[in-house]
C-alpha cells in the first residue's frame, strides 16, 4: 500500500501577462477538475481578506494542497497561489 503523499506539480503565477493567458489558464484549471485531478473547494478566506476579487479555490487531489485562482481586475493582473 502506497500511503506516501504525492507532490503537487502546480506552480505559483504571480501575474498573468494578458487576459488571453489567463483565459487559457482557466480552461486548463477546468480540465483538471473535469479529469479528476482537482476539485473545487469553498473559499474560506478571500484574497486580501475581502470580496473585491472573483476567486476560485481548488484542491490538488494527489497532494491535498489547496490553491486559489484570483481573477484579474486592473491594475491587478490575477494570481494563482497555494493557500497557506
Amino acid at each position: 500500500m502506497d500511503s506516501e503523499i504525492k507532490k503537487c506539480s502546480w506552480r505559483t503565477i504571480d501575474d498573468f501577462t494578458s487576459l488571453n493567458e489567463f483565459n487559457r489558464f482557466v480552461a486548463w484549471v477546468n480540465e483538471q477538475v473535469e479529469n479528476g485531478s482537482a476539485k473545487e473547494a469553498p473559499t474560506l478566506v478571500p484574497y486580501l481578506g475581502g470580496s473585491a476579487f472573483e476567486e476560485k479555490w481548488l484542491i490538488h487531489l494527489e497532494s491535498g494542497q489547496t490553491w486559489r485562482l484570483v481573477w484579474p481586475d486592473g491594475p491587478f493582473h490575477g494570481l494563482f497561489e497555494k493557500v497557506i
